[in-house]
């Protein structure tokens, strides 16, 4: 069982829930309403979303170790698991376009999948240009998109939530993901496989829930908002300015955390050329992305604290 719940201040509480059996390849669906009263059931239904295809989207620049990573993922998930996506890939840059090719290609063959598409611009980077290219490469029906980066992980079970949230015309949808941490910080030595790291702890990692960059939305209703703002530079403000397009407009914005979903550790670079708000501002990020609040503060006072272990073990000898 799934299922999202969202509060209108003026009118009460609408759960939306989705329930399958095991081999079952339709979804039931269930809308209840609670106003200022009791209970009442507003929709009944089934939802087969098994034949919807989905267009994942993913800005490319030169972190082709991060891609390679990616696709290995995307093989496991998406291929053998799915069955029912297409991948676009937004390449920018010249240098090391062969080797993305060849990663791509390696994947097509291996598993015999061909729903592939790579985009090559000769230019600096700029993701939402990236997934603009990409949305609108796709001419062939009102496909769904799902916009996604490099360093994204997501299940089986979320590509179906991302098809079940998202309906042309009437509904996008905003899941919030959750952001890992540095595993050699959590893990030390030990660190466990890549897959094996996608874990909700909250010391492992937190939602974050002030990311508006992986969306599932028709590729009309992307269209129909104008997409991305060309004059805004930045990505995160780049999606945030979507975001606020749609909440602008007659589409309902659906949200929520998602647990199949998460945000792979990676370093945060803080360049030299940055200005000091700019480059505090970084530092304040890469601190947020490293490990928890207590984390940070055990390894700051590390020594305090093996200084004070070494006495009271002494002190229990003596006694």
């Amino acid at each position: 069982m799934a299922g999202i719940f969202r509060t209108e201040r003026d009118k009460g509480t609408v759960y939306d829930l989705t329930f399958r059996e095991n081999g079952v390849p339709d979804f039931r669906r269930l809308v209840f309403f609670r106003p200022f009263a009791p209970l009442m059931k507003v929709k009944e239904e089934l939802m087969d979303v098994s034949q919807i295809l989905i267009n994942i989207i993913v800005p490319l620049a030169d972190n082709v170790d991060s891609f390679r990573q990616f696709m290995q993922h995307f093989s496991d998930i998406c291929i053998r698991q799915d069955g029912q996506t297409h991948l676009t890939v937004v390449f920018f840059g010249s240098e090391k376009k062969d080797e993305v090719k060849g990663i791509l290609d390696s994947v097509s063959r291996r598993m015999k999948y061909r729903n592939m598409t790579l985009i090559h611009l000769n230019e600096a980077f700029s993701r939402g240009r990236g997934l603009e290219v990409g949305a609108r490469a796709w001419k062939r029906s009102n496909i769904l998109l799902l916009f996604c980066d490099v360093n994204v992980r997501f299940s089986a079970e979320f590509l179906n939530s991302c098809r079940m949230n998202a309906q042309p015309g009437k509904k996008v949808f905003y899941p919030v993901m959750f952001s890992l941490y540095n595993p050699q910080i959590i893990y030390g030595q030990h660190i466990p496989p890549a897959e094996d790291q996608l874990v909700i702890r909250k010391d492992f990692g937190f939602w974050k829930d002030v990311d508006f960059g992986t969306t599932c939305q028709y590729r009309s209703d992307f269209m129909n908002t104008g997409g991305f703002d060309v004059f805004v530079k930045g990505g995160a403000t780049e999606d945030v300015h979507l975001y606020r397009k749609f909440l602008h407009s007659n589409l309902m914005v659906v949200r929520a955390p998602s647990r199949g979903l998460f945000h792979v550790w990676h370093p945060t670079v803080c360049h030299a050329h940055l200005s000091s708000e700019a480059f505090k501002l970084c530092l304040q990020t890469k601190a947020l992305n490293e490990a928890s609040h207590s984390q940070l503060g055990q390894m700051i006072f590390h020594q305090e604290i093996d200084n004070h272990l070494h006495k009271y073990n002494l002190n229990n000898v003596k006694s």
